[in-house]
């Protein structure tokens, strides 16, 4: 469905395959519909304001308009969510980001020694660090790494979903796992200043540790 195009919706038939031609002038629970208009759905729904939630698959042609136009909520189908969760967890992926984090920590700390013997430490905790950086982004894919994250940083692809999506997931069967009266909350996340390095290094470094015994 668009905005701009205002074609009417038409009733698919999944076991033949085919739709109708008849005029939609209701829409049915446990139907099937193609086509139509945000216009026309909401004419035949009545539905509005934050109460809707609108799922999609891609951010501009299905999210965006309906969150600042209609200010509904937007669901994000992202179906390569799932190979990211699955490299995210693994054990060896846990275990870089836990000591390049770590290492990081000490490169800041080392950085105020000016002697050749801590230098040269130096020097070799970033060639680590460099190494470990791109292990933790090829792991992902080897030409452009993760389409969530650029090493620290979120990826455009990110941002912009995170900008019109209010939740998102691999496929839409995720939400039957919750009821429809669920009430999904955003989490709390750190700002730079709210949180150290050495708490982030302990916590990842629990998850890891929960994970093995687990």
């Amino acid at each position: 469905m668009c905005f701009s195009i205002l074609s009417h919706f038409r009733q698919y038939d999944p076991t033949q395959g085919v739709k109708t031609w008849n005029k939609v002038e209701r829409l049915s629970k446990g139907c099937v519909y193609q086509e139509g208009n945000f216009k026309e759905l909401i004419k035949l729904t009545d539905w509005s304001g934050s109460r809707v939630l609108y799922v999609g698959d891609h951010v501009y042609t299905d999210l965006a308009d309906v969150s600042l136009k209609l200010g509904w909520r937007t669901g994000a189908i992202i179906p390569e969510l799932e190979d990211e969760i699955h490299t995210i967890n693994s054990a060896e992926f846990k275990k870089s980001i836990v000591w390049l984090t770590a290492l990081e920590v000490l490169i800041n700390e080392m950085q105020v020694y000016e002697d050749p013997e801590s230098q040269d430490v130096l020097s070799e905790w970033l060639a680590e660090r460099d190494n470990l950086r791109k292990l933790t982004k090829t792991v992902f894919n080897a030409q452009f790494g993760s389409i969530f994250r650029t090493y620290h940083n979120s990826s455009y692809f990110s941002r912009r979903f995170k900008r019109f999506a209010d939740i998102y997931m691999s496929s839409i069967v995720n939400l039957l796992k919750y009821s429809v009266n669920h009430t999904f909350y955003p989490c709390r996340s750190a700002l730079p200043h709210e949180l150290s390095f050495a708490d982030v290094v302990q916590r990842c470094s629990d998850k890891t540790h929960h994970s093995e015994q687990s």
